[in-house]
């Protein structure tokens, strides 16, 4: 239970901050800002896209949202974790 939670944790870590940079990164392409031609991957882009579709939220909403129940999740089973190891000893 304590390595899913510390997964979950992980996992919602890189939700929050993947929300953001595809955030910036369609930010970037909608106001044309001017870079090198890898920036904005055009993966995050696509992220973004496919996010605003599904959720019809903001990609930063919506992954910050996920990440943020994700991280929840995760210290519920760690705790869980960690409670049920404790009374075992």
């Amino acid at each position: 239970m304590r390595l899913l939670g510390m997964v979950l944790q992980t996992l919602g870590l890189e939700c929050v901050v993947l929300g953001f940079v595809s955030y910036m990164a369609e930010l970037w392409t909608r106001h044309e800002f001017k870079g090198d031609e890898e920036a904005p991957p055009h993966l995050l882009v696509a992220l973004a896209d496919l996010s605003r579709t599904l959720t019809h939220a903001s990609p930063l909403i919506a992954l910050t949202v996920l990440g943020i129940l994700l991280i929840a999740l995760g210290v519920v089973l760690h705790r869980l974790g960690v409670d049920g190891r404790s009374r075992g000893a």
